[in-house]
């Protein structure tokens, strides 16, 4: 019994001794070590990149700058590894002078006396964006054009007036693509207050562009007067039912291309259809075959492709208008058999494709697929439905 309390008490006695224990650095590499030198500024597009020489330190761990972008917003902090030379700063708003500080960290963390560096970073992207933007009223809604040459991530912000003079935000949507071409649907066919702009992922924000437009009414095209225009280099020849079923509504009225038809295979493949009446297309949606997960974002479902129009249908090509490239977008961006919730979401309501507006009418389109999900030779789908005005 004595025993187990002496080591009770030798025990416990370790513990409060290692508590007591002065915390320290691990790498004890004595004081503060010498500053950065011989910088260099490069401005760019609301940021900057800093160039300097490090001091010949072996303890030396990073180099940390310290700003803010806005006079009142958060000290920012970024730090770069002792094997660079440079540091980049981004996230600033404003083409205007910025005071930043950088230090040299040592392995115990001690900071090195700053230095004070001046940067004037150029006009930032979400300005340059901004001044690109264009708005034109569309089929249902409105439309947005943009080009993004850099490529930047950013977010179109569209609002609407409601009834009661109250501004209501109404969507969103991010891209990073070069040529961005995006519409909002839902809206009656009257004159409607819309405001726009962009912010960025630092949340900078554009100016706001109102603009009153009147959307076009638009209606679902009358997929009764469709039919197969069975022109001879079209490749309409069925492994199941006839091509008619690619606008029959239901889950197991499918259209698939034969895939033993080895003559006819290949990539590109498409199919042709008389819509009855002349149209402006305005939208379209493109359901995937998907009663077994086996086509969803998988085989023979497209996965790049376009579509044409015309008033002459023919098999030169020169006789059809190219009315838009298309891709189709798995949310997750998981492999090819593996989906997501999201994936099976986006898949039981369709993907959704808009067409840029235009005051030519078609009678015949063209679906051509460039590739599908599984890289077969062949094509399938379960529904395809257009949108848009008749031609009167």
């Amino acid at each position: 019994m004595n025993g187990r309390f002496i080591c009770f008490i030798l025990i416990s006695y370790l513990l409060i001794a290692c508590d007591a224990e002065e915390k320290k650095p691990l790498v004890d590499v004595g004081g503060q070590p010498q500053a950065i030198f011989n910088i260099r500024v490069e401005n760019k597009p609301g940021g900057a990149k800093i160039y300097y020489s490090l001091p010949d330190d072996p303890s030396m761990l990073y180099v940390m700058a310290e700003y803010r972008t806005t006079d009142k917003g958060d000290v920012q902090r970024v730090k770069s590894s002792v094997f660079k030379n440079f540091i980049e700063l981004e996230g600033f708003g404003r083409e205007q002078t910025y005071q930043i500080k950088l230090y040299g960290v040592n392995r115990a963390e001690h900071k090195s006396t700053p230095v004070d560096v001046t940067i004037h970073p150029e006009r930032p992207y979400v300005h340059s964006l901004y001044d690109s933007l264009k708005v034109s009223a569309a089929f249902g809604g409105v439309a947005i054009n943009l080009k993004n040459i850099d490529e930047v991530d950013n977010v179109v912000h569209i609002s609407y007036k409601d009834s009661i003079g109250e501004w209501v935000d109404y969507d969103r949507y991010y891209s990073n693509s070069k040529e961005v071409y995006y519409a909002v649907r839902g809206f009656e066919a009257k004159p409607t207050q819309f405001a726009f702009w962009i912010t960025d992922k630092w949340q900078n924000s554009s100016d706001t562009l109102f603009a009153e437009l009147t959307p076009l009414y638009e209606e679902e095209l009358d997929k009764s007067l469709w039919k197969d225009a069975a022109l001879l280099d079209d490749f309409n020849d069925p492994l199941y039912g006839p091509l008619s079923q690619l606008w029959t509504p239901g889950s197991r009225t499918y259209f698939f291309q034969n895939k033993n038809n080895i003559e006819a295979s290949g990539m590109p493949t498409w199919i042709t259809i008389d819509l009855g009446k002349n149209y402006f297309i305005g939208r379209m949606k493109l359901n995937q075959v998907s009663h077994s997960n086996t086509w969803r974002y998988g085989s023979c479902s497209p996965r790049l492709f376009q579509i044409y129009g015309s008033n002459s249908p023919s098999t030169d090509w020169n006789k059809w208008d190219l009315l838009g490239d298309f891709e189709s977008i798995k949310p997750s961006e998981l492999p090819v058999g593996q989906l997501s919730d999201a994936d099976l979401k986006r898949n039981a309501e369709g993907e959704d494709f808009s067409f840029q507006s235009s005051d030519q009418s078609y009678r015949y389109v063209r679906f051509k697929a460039l590739e599908t999900w599984g890289n077969v030779q062949y094509m399938c789908a379960l529904e395809l439905t257009l949108w848009g005005q008749v031609d009167e």
